[in-house]
């Protein structure tokens, strides 16, 4: 098979030989991921393209890896570019195999070609009058010369139409003089879409408008990597120099033009990324301020009235602890409600909205968490209507912005926001932001889960600024199946695990790692024999991995689980999309939020049905998933956002509960191995947990502090906003 791409990394190279271990980043045509290559490589030219064919295959120590038998530099040809123009939107019915055969046969005056005669195109094999007619009505919708130019240099057509949107007749000049600044000026467009077309159309790598894009795009990768909301300055210099060695680049004119273009911002010894500076700052005088208008004052007998009212309603007696979080929830305008599982935080929120019921009648209250899976968790237990914040906030993927912002508010007087350990400062700044007329706001989490994926520690820092009222429940509720996981989970919370407890409920098989996959393989295989269906067997039964690289790793994890429990057969349809092979009935990830299909990052769902290229009206392959009961279409343009799902990333996982967790513990997760980590994965299980795998992993983990704290000033920031208004 061929795979195309641009190499990025050398891991090995044997100097004698040639012998290569290299990363390379697939074209965006297929997946923009990164896959490891193997084989006999000679010098290669760290900025071109290449042609790559080979195999993917199984390596029994480091997962899956393409073995090249022969590669070729792909020509800045712009044959490409073409392809991807004539499988664009506007070409209806030509997909990208029918493009390749139109410009193979035509060759690259293809379009100069089609104007002059229109006959030519009986010329192309396959030619049916439904294509030509679509051809000839699309080169008439489309022929000027901004859009020919980008589509041939790589820019996708709905780039161009939010780039025409933009600067209109401006754009070609733009384009040839100074395409960095869209990266700036336009959302969703990034660094590296603008900066493969400058250097495809001649712009020089230290050009010092590359390098400021560049340096934007440095820090915010920095940041992003560990989490952080800014880097030292000296560090953020240090790393400049070390990826602009080759280049002469003045990194102070860098920094100083980040400042003037308002891309990055820097207070004292530290240096934000705008987007990370403004949402802090936003956040600490939002909620020194907060509220700016006040819910009416209800006497306390009256609410204790309701919630005896509600407890009648729900059969529940509340103990003084439960009772003290729902008084406090009418006494105060902001409060955090934290603890881990089966100390009843759901049982309150629940107890909170129907005796708002009674107290505020006419008040609009919203519940929302930051995941699909999440939301509708929540629903379930309270009985009340919950979405994702990306739903809230109505998300534009097309423009990459919220379209309920400061100019659109939302009309909101409560908010409950579940799962808050899950949301990153940013998106926090954009609920906030949205939240003008919000008049109580309450915030349940976890504090001891995983931190959010994105930059931040927006939970832990509003608890560690004492500034607001934090109800912390302790006392386990839960006495039921599923019980014994919640002692665990607080035990490895306060470092008081001596062994492992091994009941009904909890299982820990021990082997070397060579054996980890295999015993996972039988476990599975052991767990889905409760269960009437393998489709139903596959939404309860769960294997989470801390690592996506390496034989135990969630890549190779999934390959192997899928090819014993959905293994290929002729009469069972299967599309390769990269490294990938979807195959009818496979259980499913959703990586990305897609707002307007109803499916969520972090979604599970099956492949109900695949359709070929050669069977759609439009020439498409297409992959049809059932994410319970919401049927969602997957294109050539959106494949990248779909997963397998056997097996997944503990972060992936959160926000969800199943009833059986699988957890395969090796030493080679290395520094994933943190208490934190392993804490969230326990947690996923509410029937049953087996470990698998080696002790010593499990004990380095639960004793493994992260190995490096983020970096915010939101808590200082929120301290010091507060203590300001004060004194006026």
């Amino acid at each position: 098979m061929e795979e195309k791409g641009r190499f990025l990394k050398e891991i090995f190279r044997n100097p004698q030989n040639g012998y290569t271990v290299a990363i390379f980043e697939l074209d965006e045509s297929k997946l923009q991921e990164e896959i490891i290559v193997v084989g006999y490589i000679g010098e290669i030219d760290k900025n071109a393209r290449y042609s790559l064919q080979g195999e993917y295959v199984e390596n029994p120590r480091y997962g899956i890896q393409f073995k090249i038998e022969s590669y070729t530099r792909l020509l800045a040809d712009n044959k490409e570019g073409l392809i991807k123009y004539f499988s664009g939107v506007q070409f209806k019915g030509i997909g990208p195999v029918f493009a390749e055969k139109l410009v193979s046969c035509l060759g690259l005056s293809i379009i100069e070609k089609i104007k002059n005669d229109n006959d030519i195109l009986d010329e192309v094999p396959s030619m049916t009058e439904r294509r030509k007619k679509a051809i000839l009505e699309g080169l008439k919708e489309e022929t000027d010369e901004a859009v020919i130019f980008l589509s041939s240099h790589h820019i996708s057509l709905k780039n161009i139409f939010k780039l025409k949107h933009k600067y209109e007749k401006d754009l070609l000049e733009i384009m040839k003089t100074n395409p960095y600044r869209v990266i700036r000026e336009v959302d969703g467009i990034g660094f590296a879409t603008i900066d493969r077309f400058a250097l495809d159309t001649g712009f020089e790598k230290d050009d010092i408008n590359r390098l400021t894009a560049y340096g934007e795009n440095l820090l915010m990768s920095l940041c992003m990597k560990n989490g952080d909301t800014y880097l030292e300055l000296d560090e953020f210099v240090r790393q400049l120099n070390k990826h602009l060695g080759e280049y002469v680049a003045d990194t102070g004119e860098i920094i100083e033009r980040l400042r003037m273009y308002r891309l990055a911002y820097v207070e004292e010894d530290r240096i934000y990324h705008i987007s990370q500076y403004d949402a802090e700052v936003y956040i600490a005088k939002y909620l020194a301020l907060f509220p700016q208008q006040h819910l009416i004052e209800i006497a306390a007998n009256a609410v204790q009235k309701a919630i005896s009212i509600v407890q009648k309603q729900l059969a529940i007696d509340y103990d003084q602890v439960q009772l003290q979080a729902i008084m406090s929830f009418f006494e105060n305008d902001l409060l955090i409600i934290t603890g881990g599982p089966g100390t009843g935080k759901t049982t309150i929120v629940k107890a909170m909205i129907k005796t708002c019921d009674y107290i505020y009648p006419g008040y609009n209250v919203s519940l929302v968490a930051p995941t699909g899976r999440a939301a509708k968790r929540l629903t379930e237990l309270t009985g009340c209507d919950a979405k994702t914040i990306h739903s809230l906030l109505l998300w534009d993927k097309e423009s990459g912005r919220f379209a309920k912002d400061e100019n659109d508010p939302l009309n909101i007087d409560i908010l409950i926001v579940d799962e808050f350990s899950m949301v990153d400062q940013y998106l926090f700044y954009n609920l906030l932001k949205a939240s003008g007329s919000l008049k109580k706001l309450i915030i349940i989490g976890d504090a001891d889960q995983l931190p959010s994926v994105a930059m931040g520690t927006v939970l832990k820092d509003l608890i560690e600024s004492e500034i607001f009222s934090v109800i912390k429940l302790d006392r386990i509720y839960r006495q039921k199946e599923g019980s014994d996981i919640i002692y665990l989970a607080r035990d490895i919370k306060n470092e008081e695990v001596s062994d492992i407890p091994t009941n009904n409920e909890i299982r820990f098989f021990e082997c070397e790692k060579t054996d980890i996959k295999d015993i996972t393989l039988q476990i599975v295989e052991h767990a889905l024999n409760k269960y009437e269906t393998l489709e139903e067997g596959f939404m309860n039964v769960q294997v989470l991995a801390p690592k996506h690289k390496g034989v135990n790793g969630i890549e190779n994890l999934n390959v192997a689980l899928q090819k014993k429990f959905n293994p290929f057969a002729k009469d069972k349809r299967q599309l390769q999309v990269g490294y990938r092979t979807f195959r009818l009935g496979d259980k499913v990830l959703q990586l990305k939020n897609q707002p307007d299909d109803d499916v969520y990052n972090g979604d599970i769902g099956i492949i109900t049905d695949i359709i070929f290229a050669s069977e759609d009206h439009n020439g498409q392959n297409r992959i049809i998933a059932d994410f319970e009961g919401r049927i969602v279409e997957y294109t050539y343009d959106n494949f990248a956002n779909l997963s397998h799902a056997y097996c997944m990333s503990v972060h992936k996982s959160q926000g969800s509960e199943y009833p059986i967790i699988i957890l395969p513990l090796s030493l080679e997760y290395s520094i994933m191995l943190q208490k934190r980590l392993i804490y969230t994965a326990v947690t996923r299980a509410y029937k049953s947990l087996i470990f698998v795998g080696q002790k010593e992993a499990f004990f380095k983990g639960i004793v493994g502090k992260e190995m490096s704290l983020r970096k915010t000033t939101l808590k200082q920031r929120l301290i010091d906003e507060v203590n300001f208004y004060e004194q006026i």
